[in-house]
C-alpha cells in the first residue's frame, strides 16, 4: 500500500507549533502554574488527530482503544489512543486523555507512560541491593526503611507511540512536550528544563523494559530562535546514546523536524520501511 503524503492541515499545525511563543516570565509564578505548556499540547494533539485522519484516508483501519492510567496534578487520568492498522502492522498514536475514576486495570504495558520508582529500582539494582548500597545510615529512611523514601512516587511522560508488527512490539516511543520562552528576546529563560534532564535519566531505566524504546521530545521553535545551551546538549546526549542499541533520543522543534518524524511513521505503517531515528535521521 503506498504511503500517503502529509496533509496541508498537518503542515499548518506543525508551523504553528514551531512559531508557538509563551508569554514572558512572571515574578513569583511557579513553573507548574503556567498554562503555556497546555496550549502547546493542544496543538500537538491536533497534529496527532490530523495524522490519524491521513492514515485512514490512505487506507488504514482505525479503532479506538483504552490506554494506560497516569496521574496528572495528583488526579488519575487515562489515555485514549487510536490504533491504525495496515496488514499485520499496527501503529498506536495519542488521541485524547480523560479523567479516570479508577482504579481499574493499569492498561497494557506497551502503552504505559508512568513508571513507578519502586518498579524501576526492583528491576535494577533490586531492592535488597538498593538498601544495602544506597540507604543512609541514620535518619527516617535508614536501613530497611529506605524504600519508604520513594514509595508511591513515579516519573511520567506526556504520551507514547507504539509500533507493533505481527503481534510483536517493534518500537515504543515515549513522548515529552516542552516549550521554552525568552523574556528578553535574546536567550531562553533558564529553570524550565531541569525536569526534562531527570526524565532523560528515567527514560534510560524505562527503556530496558522493552525490546526497543525511544524518547522523542516535541518542543516549540524557541530552541532555535534564541541563544541557549539545551538544543546542542540534547543532541550531544542523543549522539552518545546512539552507541548503545537500546537507546535512541531525538529533539524536534521545527516544522521540518516534526514532519520528518511523522513521515517516518507513515512509511513504516504503509510500507514497512524501518523507522530512522536519532540525530542521523
Amino acid at each position: 500500500m503506498p504511503t500517503p503524503p502529509l496533509s496541508d492541515d498537518i503542515l499548518a499545525i506543525a508551523r504553528r507549533m514551531e512559531l508557538f511563543e509563551a508569554s514572558e516570565s512572571v515574578a513569583n509564578t511557579g513553573t507548574g502554574s503556567r498554562q503555556e505548556g497546555g496550549e502547546f499540547e493542544v496543538l500537538v494533539q491536533q497534529m496527532w488527530n490530523s495524522f490519524s485522519d491521513v492514515c485512514v484516508a490512505g487506507g488504514a483501519v482505525r479503532t479506538q482503544e483504552t490506554g494506560a492510567r497516569f496521574r496528572k496534578k495528583l488526579v488519575w487520568h487515562r489515555h485514549i489512543v487510536h490504533q491504525l492498522a495496515v496488514g499485520d502492522r499496527r501503529l498506536i498514536v495519542p488521541f485524547q486523555d480523560v479523567r479516570d475514576a479508577g482504579p481499574g486495570d493499569a492498561g497494557a504495558r506497551w502503552l504505559e507512560t508512568e513508571f513507578a520508582v519502586e518498579d524501576l529500582v526492583e528491576q535494577f539494582p533490586g531492592t535488597p541491593r538498593a538498601i544495602r548500597d544506597y540507604a543512609p545510615a541514620t535518619g527516617p529512611f535508614a536501613g530497611e526503611r529506605y524504600p519508604t523514601m520513594y514509595a508511591g512516587m513515579s516519573t511520567g511522560f506526556d504520551d507514547t507511540i507504539v509500533l507493533v508488527e505481527a503481534g510483536v512490539l517493534r518500537e515504543k516511543i515515549l513522548l515529552e512536550y516542552k516549550t521554552a520562552k525568552s523574556s528578553k528576546g535574546g536567550q531562553i529563560d533558564g529553570n524550565a528544563h531541569e525536569r526534562l534532564s531527570f526524565q532523560i535519566m528515567q527514560y534510560l531505566e524505562a527503556a530496558t523494559r522493552y525490546t526497543k524504546c525511544s524518547f522523542v521530545v516535541f518542543a516549540n521553535g524557541a530552541f532555535v530562535r534564541y541563544k541557549n545551551k539545551y538544543h546542542v546538549n540534547f543532541h550531544v546526549q542523543a549522539d552518545r546514546l546512539s552507541n548503545f542499541a537500546w537507546f535512541s533520543m531525538e529533539h524536534a522543534c521545527t516544522s521540518n523536524e516534526y514532519a520528518r518524524f511523522l513521515a517516518s511513521l507513515l512509511s513504516w505503517l504503509f510500507e514497512g520501511m524501518p523507522r530512522a531515528s536519532g540525530n542521523a535521521r
